[in-house]
């Protein structure tokens, strides 16, 4: 009887601490340089119930705003919205740029520029962050 009780107690504090495992998350740091406020969307490609939205201030190349996000890997649809006021005289019309796939497997740096911005071939900048213009597809 007590071998029986020892060891369902054994099983029970197994079954509660598997409960408690940690899940693996990566960090996505996102450069707005785009001279308007920015809400991103991020849509998981596997379970489309699955997405964030994620919101930064206006920032522009002088004065980048940076941020970071802690989200569950995975492979994402990222949509960024360049927010703007608008006015029908002095506005400025930006054309919102398609979705791209983001492959977040990995700590990743994006950087957003102006609207219809396209990046230069041969002169990427910094390395280990991603420019995201209207010229990319996948962001790895």
């Amino acid at each position: 009887m007590k071998r029986s009780t020892i060891i369902i107690s054994l099983l029970a504090l197994l079954l509660i601490s598997a409960n408690g495992l940690p899940i693996r998350l990566v960090r996505l740091t996102i450069v707005n340089k785009s001279g308007f406020p920015l809400e991103i969307r991020l849509t998981n490609e596997e379970d489309s119930n699955s997405f964030y939205y994620l919101r930064l201030d206006e920032g522009d190349r002088s004065n980048p705003i940076e941020k970071i996000f802690t989200i569950i890997p995975g492979r994402y649809l990222m949509q960024p919205y360049y927010i703007e006021l608008w006015d029908p005289v002095y506005g400025y019309s930006c054309s919102e740029p398609g979705s791209r796939i983001l492959y977040a497997e990995r700590n990743i740096r994006i950087t957003i520029l102006e609207c219809d911005y396209s990046v230069p071939r041969f002169n990427l900048g910094e390395p280990t962050i991603w420019k995201y213009s209207t010229d990319l597809k996948y962001i790895y």
